[in-house]
């Protein structure tokens, strides 16, 4: 059965864009990359903006790459009650994430958080982890692990030290998705309390504090783009018609 979108108040995106695309190499970070004719952020944006009640989208960014963010977002063709703020990128993607979170509206009751190089999420899938977090207050989407997962016995030697179970394991994706009073008291005990602890993602800081945080299982489709060869999947997931 498919989920309906819950009935309370206006949503907020938060989507970053401000990482350093290391993994990618070449001078063009990833969101800015060209997919059939337009930036992966254009892709990325359009997808969010399926979510009827989604009001308004935070793009994070470096400065130098405002502007250009900016002409991205009217190249996507958002729907006219969608409106677009930006807010500075951090040393850290938390920082980040942060410094969107506090140019959110006051009156959004969920924030979905979101990588810019994450093109696809499914409609239905928004809808299924927006109703799970309206529910318990924290959910994101992600995908049971299927492969065996090896431990090496360390970094500086890629040997193996142990089979990892992969029962209960799940890969993350994006959108995590928060009720906004939650997520935003979450990041601001962490910057009190613990300034100098690391968070891979926006789900850890609502563990940290022992706030549940539901799974709601996604597609692989969902991935993000990292490597250069990720440029010709994703052009596959479009031929294919899986995704848009």
């Amino acid at each position: 059965m498919k989920t309906k979108l819950t009935a309370i108040g206006p949503y907020a995106a938060i989507v970053c864009a401000a990482g350093t695309s290391t993994r990618m190499g070449g001078k063009v970070r990833k969101p800015y990359l060209i997919l059939r004719g337009k930036p992966i952020l254009a892709w990325t944006l359009a997808a969010l903006a399926r979510l009827p009640q989604l009001k308004q989208i935070v793009l994070v960014t470096r400065p130098d790459d405002r502007a250009m963010a900016l002409d991205i977002a009217r190249l996507a063709e958002l729907p006219r009650r969608v409106k677009v703020d930006t807010a500075d990128g951090g040393a850290r993607r938390q920082d980040s994430v942060f410094n969107g979170l506090k140019a959110t509206r006051p009156d959004a009751e969920l924030v979905l958080i979101h990588d810019a190089a994450r093109p696809f999420p499914q409609k239905q899938a928004l809808l299924d982890v927006c109703a799970k977090a309206a529910e318990l207050g924290g959910a994101i989407l992600a995908c049971r692990v299927r492969d065996t997962i090896k431990k090496e016995r360390s970094s500086a030697s890629a040997v193996i030290e142990t089979t990892v179970p992969r029962a209960g394991l799940w890969q993350a994706q994006t959108p995590q998705v928060f009720r906004r009073a939650l997520i935003l008291d979450s990041f601001e005990k962490l910057t009190r309390s613990s300034s100098e602890i690391e968070m891979t993602d926006d789900a850890s800081i609502c563990e940290h504090f022992n706030h549940p945080v539901a799974l709601v299982e996604s597609s692989s489709s969902n991935f993000k783009v990292t490597q250069p060869e990720d440029l010709a999947i994703a052009e596959a997931f479009l031929n294919s018609g899986i995704v848009f």
